[in-house]
């Protein structure tokens, strides 16, 4: 649903044009937000991801000429359709005249409401085309390289004189290919594979390709964050670790399960782009060909690294010499077993997830967020009342997916985000001790484990008070609090609000005395119409007129009891 929406700003001077522009484009996928001057209107290109900007030129109070040259000066340009709108044919001659300055088409005032629509829905197509088209690319080449492919049509390859080479693969996988229904085969792949994935990305690494059953991935090439040795050591021990929970679980199961060989060195090699019409970024230089050596070395279930690899991470990280082992076209090659993260400097004394101070050391977030939210999820699973069917565990995971959509088209970056999902996570953990105080319940909680996951004291604080920002009694501050109370009430404007709130009357008759079919209704009305309220832009556009539909049906149904 996300990638249908669409946020578009009005900068419109006139109230009576704008409001006759808010009728014709208040539907669902338009996010609307509204500016009658430059200072409104830059405050808003800056805080938000607007594709369409509809500008007037009308008004002398609006300069034209700085908000395009703005636009223009920043790299989104491209996601950026203007759209100018006046009264005056002479000034909309200038405006085609001068489109090779940022107007990409005009509209005539009065606005003539199928023509603002059809428009409207071309650069939204265009815009919603052209980010799936980048975020396609971004899959394929590194974020660096496409900058150089924007500005200068090419990217040059790239020396490295040190930088850090994983590969993975399965243990007899040309056996598992001869036994496994096609179907069921990929289907198992590109679920190891989309989880190694995840594993690469967090700790900021750059996969490179699927070869077979073969995943390979560099560190040291494509970012920024510092100690690309150790991070890539990071993600080979939770590799790890997941394939033999998975092992674990399977034969338990009474299932198959498959085994998995790690190998990693560090050197120079050479990067860069491969191909005229199907682009590549790859590595090439012996240590490639090392790091393959050593994955092929490594027996079942291990991490097997070369010598000059260890000397890099070995500070850090439990490893096991091997000694010397003679590799093809190398000769002999120091090697050894990577077991673990030293205790110290990983959490929870386990030597699988890094400690706030080795997180800060590479350059990862100070929070073990993928850690809280596994531990609180299964938390909710399994000690969750049955009777709670609608604070349930799947009510947490729709509030922090409503968070992610809201988190987005309010434009909040990777950390006030991650915040807003901690917050959503435990909003409702409180129900794991009682009923009511939920909220204060909650926030304690959190304090009581947000510090086992790395969270600090400033951290704690803004999910907290966003917790308790979710009470009744209680108006939300900012913009992330703003957003986890639309993202808990997101609901009460969508089409599913009926079953929905049928689940809170179900599971409150269990808790409390049993209210009547009028009561009920009389107390949703009262709710709906006189103490709830949306807070950002993006949810009054999206699910005000949702819940203002629902207020209607309510009182139709009070109407018939009646």
């Amino acid at each position: 649903m996300l990638d249908k929406i669409c946020n578009i700003l009005l900068i419109e001077a006139n109230p009576n044009d704008l409001l006759d522009l808010l009728a014709i484009l208040r539907k669902p996928g338009n996010n609307i937000f509204t500016a009658e001057n430059n200072k409104e209107a830059l405050e808003l290109l800056q805080s938000k991801e607007i594709s369409i900007v509809l500008l007037d030129l009308d008004n002398e109070n609006i300069d034209q000429r700085e908000i395009i040259r703005w636009i223009n000066s920043r790299d989104q340009i491209l996601n950026i359709n203007i759209i100018v709108t006046s009264s005056s044919n002479e000034r909309l001659y200038d405006a085609i005249d001068h489109s090779k300055k940022g107007a990409v088409d005009f509209l005539q005032k009065p606005f003539h409401p199928k023509l603002v629509q059809t428009k409207i829905g071309v650069y939204k197509y265009l815009s919603q085309k052209q980010k799936r088209v980048s975020k396609l690319l971004e899959n394929i080449l590194p974020s660096q390289t496409l900058k150089e492919f924007s500005v200068h049509g090419k990217s040059s390859p790239k020396k490295f004189s040190n930088a850090t080479v994983l590969f993975t693969d399965f243990v007899k996988f040309s056996q598992i290919t001869r036994d496994m229904n096609p179907d069921l085969l990929i289907k198992k792949l590109d679920y190891y594979f989309t989880k190694f994935d995840e594993i690469i990305k967090r700790y900021k690494l750059e996969k490179i390709k699927t070869i077979g059953d073969a995943y390979m991935a560099v560190g040291g090439v494509t970012e920024k964050a510092p100690h690309h040795a150790i991070r890539t050591a990071l993600a080979a021990v939770e590799i790890q670790h997941f394939m033999h929970t998975e092992m674990e679980t399977s034969k338990a199961m009474n299932r198959d399960f498959w085994e998995i060989r790690i190998g990693i060195h560090s050197g120079p090699l050479v990067a860069g782009v491969v191909g005229q019409h199907k682009f590549s970024f790859d590595v090439w230089g012996d240590t490639v060909n090392v790091a393959a050596r050593c994955e092929q070395n490594a027996e079942n279930n291990t991490i097997n690294i070369s010598h000059d690899f260890y000397e890099q991470i070995k500070t850090y990280f439990d490893c096991e010499s091997r000694g010397e082992i003679a590799v093809k076209n190398r000769g002999k090659v120091g090697m050894h077993f990577l077991n673990r993260i030293k205790l110290e400097h990983s959490f929870y004394g386990r030597g699988i997830n890094p400690n706030q101070d080795l997180r800060v050391k590479v350059g990862l977030p100070k929070a073990d967020f993928d850690g809280m939210r596994s531990f609180i999820l299964n938390k909710l699973k399994a000690e969750l009342d049955d009777n709670l069917i609608y604070h349930s565990y799947e009510h947490t995971l729709n509030v922090e997916e409503a968070i992610i959509k809201y988190a987005q088209l309010e434009n909040l970056n990777d950390e006030e985000t991650m915040l807003c999902r901690t917050a959503a996570l435990f909003h409702d953990s409180g129900y794991l001790v009682k009923y009511d105080d939920n909220e204060n319940i909650g926030a304690k909680l959190f304090e009581k484990y947000g510090t086992e996951f790395g969270y600090n004291e400033e951290y704690i604080d803004i999910v907290c008070k966003m917790i308790l920002s979710t009470s009744v009694d209680i108006e939300p501050t900012n913009l992330m609090e703003q957003i986890m109370c639309d993202a808990d009430h997101d609901y009460l404007g969508r089409a599913d609000y009926h079953v929905i709130a049928g689940r809170l009357f179900k599971e409150n008759d269990s808790f409390h005395a049993e209210l009547t079919e009028r009561e009920k209704i009389e107390m949703q009305i009262d709710y709906l119409e006189n103490k709830h309220q949306y807070y950002t832009t993006s949810a009054l556009n999206l699910r005000q007129p949702g819940k203002e539909a629902r207020i209607e049906e309510l009182k139709k149904r009070l109407r018939v009891i009646a």
